[in-house]
């Protein structure tokens, strides 16, 4: 299976980061979401981290909680710089193989 952003640890940080954005400007979800022309459940998906962003969205979320994106950046490359370096994960040479089958104990005695 392809591993995305949506499911690494740096998309947790932006993802924490957008969230804390909005808390620091005292909006609702709902509130950002109206400044952003989205319902409320876009918010809600994109902060538990079920939905993709791309450039333009965290720009425009950015903006909507009145941080300019060259802070947003900056902050976010801190926020980066504080985690723990984890290597990207290799893809094991027996994946997909199932080299043991598996067998249900003989119930009988």
């Amino acid at each position: 299976m392809k591993r995305t952003s949506l499911h690494t640890p740096e998309y947790a940080v932006v993802v924490g980061l957008l969230r804390d954005l909005r808390l620091e400007a005292g909006l609702s979800q709902a509130e950002a979401a109206a400044r952003v022309d989205r319902p409320q459940t876009w918010v809600s998906a994109l902060e538990v981290g079920g939905r993709g962003l791309d450039l333009v969205h965290v720009r425009e979320l950015a903006a909507a909680y009145g941080v300019d994106f060259p802070s947003f950046a900056r902050r976010l490359e801190e926020r980066l710089k504080a985690q723990p370096y984890r290597p990207p994960r290799r893809r094991r040479s027996d994946a997909g193989k199932n080299t043991t089958p598996r067998t249900k104990p003989d119930p009988t005695p």
